[in-house]
């Protein structure tokens, strides 16, 4: 499976040196993009029509990295430009897009 995220007027290249920035700064840039998931059966792709945005370790209390790092959690202090899915209040998935600078964790 591999993924594709566009973003009129941005390289593929400021695109991905984007995900290094704080999630405050990347969250409203990615407002409106499409992110497009590779699957063999099939493409699949999404227009981002809300961003939230969180800060890392001790910084965020609406985190899950807030109280440091935890099985749950890891995906979110490993390198920007990964995704972090988590089951909300047992009903539906919600996803997030890791974006930091190195040593730190955060997420929109």
């Amino acid at each position: 499976m591999s993924s594709r995220m566009t973003v009129a007027g941005m390289s593929a290249d400021a695109l991905s040196e984007l995900f290094d920035a704080h999630a405050v700064d990347v969250a409203p840039r990615l407002l409106g993009c499409r992110l497009t998931v590779s699957t063999p059966e099939e493409d699949v792709t999404v227009r981002l029509t809300e961003v939230e945005a969180y800060g890392g370790e001790g910084e965020d209390p609406g985190s899950h990295a807030y109280r440091g790092m935890t099985p749950r959690s890891a995906s979110l202090f490993g390198p920007p430009r990964h995704v972090y899915v988590y089951r909300s209040y047992g009903i539906h998935f919600c996803m997030n897009l890791v974006s930091h600078a190195a040593g730190a964790a955060g997420c929109c």
